[in-house]
């Protein structure tokens, strides 16, 4: 980790699917303070490419925060993208999507004192001055007993949207940028959210900034 005293601060937040991203990253921006980058960005992206951000979305090829965002008590987020084309074989607007995302994220990150929830952020942003990159973990089990509690789901329908949706990030995360997704050395903090809870988690990252900074 590169945090010096006095920098500004990236915290980049990548995690398997229901382990509580949403809730930790938003409880994350607001102890420190700091601005929160998830599903704003596809309003911006439509804006520069004169489109809307529901067609933004579906192309992106994002991490669906649907389920995260009810589970954490958020009303708005961007809807999971289904289906989406591997990155070998979009067409030229997904390419430009995916491009003005990416630029986005940058942009921001520029700025400093953010949170930024997926959009492979961490692969993104590597090198970046002030980087704090986290993984969120959790036993399959405990994320589909969260599913099952929070939305109805059978665990047999819960383990096949965990198995999808890690997946796919996966897949993007190998065939966009020829990384292992969730592979330990592309992170700086690795939290298993089934262990310490979601204020835990947050509790772990804040001290971690902090104590960089």
């Amino acid at each position: 980790m590169t945090i010096t005293k006095g920098r500004l601060v990236i915290v980049t937040i990548s995690r398997e699917y229901g382990a509580a991203g949403l809730a930790v990253s938003d409880g994350v921006a607001q102890a420190l303070g700091y601005a929160l980058l998830t599903d704003d960005l596809p309003t911006a992206v439509a804006a520069r490419l004169g489109t809307s951000p529901q067609e933004v979305a579906a192309r992106a090829g994002a991490e669906p925060p649907l389920a995260e965002r009810v589970l954490g008590g958020l009303e708005a987020g961007t809807p999971e993208a289904v289906g989406s084309p591997p990155a070998s074989v979009l067409d030229p607007f997904d390419a430009d999507v995916r491009r003005e995302i990416e630029r986005s994220v940058r942009e921001r990150a520029a700025a400093g004192n953010v949170v930024i929830l997926g959009r492979m952020g961490s692969v993104l942003l590597a090198g970046s001055a002030g980087l704090l990159r986290v993984f969120l973990t959790a036993p399959k089990a405990w994320r589909i007993e969260r599913l099952c509690e929070s939305f109805g789901f059978t665990p047999a329908r819960a383990k096949a949207e965990i198995d999808r949706v890690d997946a796919r990030r996966r897949n993007y995360a190998r065939e966009r940028f020829g990384i292992v997704w969730g592979s330990p050395d592309g992170y700086d903090l690795i939290v298993d959210t089934s262990r310490f809870g979601i204020d835990g988690a947050v509790d772990l990252i804040v001290a971690a900034v902090r104590r960089a900074q």
